[in-house]
């Protein structure tokens, strides 16, 4: 406001005394005998006319200045003027503008140069793939892994194996474990893709981490794990085999030499195949469990459906005085999910909370079943039993690890089979009436 009433002020009486000169030298022109006073109103009209030409053609060259030092990003420019005539003020408030400009340069440039590095020492390789299918390599990730191996259109991607080259056509927004073939050699890997726009065109953006060591870890110690229980499972069942037979083979041995004892070598013996038997049911098992489980998904109300198992898991209960509560939040809530692949994973839990708080004064188990804030169902099946131990609580979802004398140690397992195959996951917690939370997120 300071500069536009005194640039109006300026421009006033500038204009005022061009229109008072030539008003003058209007006058001369008419009078006879004052030549030299036609000379001075004349030089008075030209000298207002150059002041009000300067003055205006002063604003402009600030101003052509100001957006200059834009065009260019030169920040160190000022445009003070203590001439007065309201420039001062403009000048002022232009190179306050352009100093705040210039801040906000600087500190727009370091938060690119950060975004930079951060994607340049991103551990996954990026890539991008613009509608003319070229690909640009974004950081050292993907120079290094694509060193050897050049990418620079779509179909590139063809000699890093077929997984990787059609995980590549997949719609934007895909993640999912591919192959990548280097060297003649495959490797697993995490593949994910985006759409983004850049300079107002879509642009792909891949990543791709390889991760074949560390599935080969993880897949080492859960074959090491795998190992360990199925090995303390069989040679639990095969000592007392190996001891029953070896016992037999030496009654029958004596049968022969004195005619007694063949009674107790055909009771070693159908203990022998009973033991055997129970081998063969529990390889049967482990052949189910390796099966995974196939999904059917609907949509289904949860109220009816929880109200369902635990009339079935009652009548399991073997006559058992035990609660069994039933809690839906909210109470029209629907799940979408595999409902015979659920009901059976559900009907294992309850049957090992059931079994949890035999002995416990005031028996209670509850199905409970919740939305969570992301959509996702949140089913748990909680009691009041002793609990599990903290330390052992990764151990229960192991196939075959069991702590119940006559468990198959299955059921937890499929129970992790099942959530997975819903794109769940599975975890023991403590409840909050101090036994086991078996919590099922889908």
């Amino acid at each position: 406001m300071g500069f536009r009433r005194r640039f109006e002020f300026g421009l006033a009486w500038r204009t005022l005394v061009l229109v008072a000169a030539l008003w003058l030298f209007n006058i001369a022109l008419n009078t006879e005998g004052v030549r030299a006073g036609r000379i001075v109103a004349l030089i008075i009209a030209l000298a207002a006319v150059a002041s009000l030409w300067s003055f205006i053609q002063r604003t402009n060259f600030i101003v052509a200045r100001f957006v200059e030092s834009l065009r260019f990003e030169d920040y160190s420019q000022r445009f003070s003027d203590p001439s007065g005539g309201g420039f001062d003020v403009m000048g002022e408030a232009l190179d306050k503008a352009l100093k705040a400009l210039g801040a906000r340069h600087v500190e727009a440039a370091a938060d690119a140069r950060f975004l930079s590095a951060v994607v340049d020492d991103s551990p996954s390789a990026l890539l991008s793939i613009d509608r003319d299918g070229r690909v640009e390599m974004l950081n050292k990730a993907a120079r290094q892994l694509f060193a050897r191996h050049p990418v620079n259109r779509v179909a590139d991607f063809e000699s890093l194996g077929a997984e990787l080259a059609a995980a590549v056509r997949l719609p934007p927004g895909t993640r999912k474990i591919t192959r990548v073939v280097f060297d003649g050699v495959p490797q697993r890997a995490v593949f994910a893709s985006a759409q983004v726009a850049r300079l107002d065109q879509p642009v792909t953006m891949l990543s791709i981490l390889p991760v074949q060591s560390e599935l080969g870890v993880l897949e080492v110690a859960a074959q090491a794990d795998l190992v360990r229980v199925l090995t303390h499972e069989i040679m639990n069942s095969l000592t007392p085999v190996t001891s029953l037979a070896r016992s037999g083979a030496d009654m029958v041995a004596a049968a022969e030499e004195t005619g007694a004892g063949l009674a107790d070598a055909r009771i070693a013996t159908e203990t022998v195949a009973r033991r055997a038997e129970g081998i063969l049911r529990f390889v049967e098992s482990y052949r189910e469990f390796a099966q995974t489980p196939d999904v059917h998904r609907r949509q289904f109300q949860a109220q009816p459906w929880g109200e369902e198992i635990l009339r079935l898991a009652r009548a399991n209960a073997g006559g058992v005085e035990i609660t069994l509560g039933l809690e839906v939040e909210p109470a029209s809530m629907s799940l979408d999910a595999d409902p015979e692949l659920l009901a059976q994973t559900l009907l294992n839990l309850l049957r090992n909370a059931i079994r949890a708080v035999s002995g416990v004064p005031e028996p209670q188990v509850t199905l409970a079943m919740a939305r969570e804030a992301t959509g996702r169902s949140r089913i748990e099946v909680r009691d009041n039993g002793l609990g599990i131990a903290p330390d052992r609580r990764d151990d229960i979802f192991l196939p075959f690890y069991t702590t119940h004398k006559g468990g198959s140690g299955v059921g937890l397992s499929f129970a992790r089979q099942v959530a997975l195959a819903h794109g769940g996951s599975i975890v023991a917690l403590q409840a909050p009436e101090g036994g086991a939370n078996i919590r099922m997120v889908i």
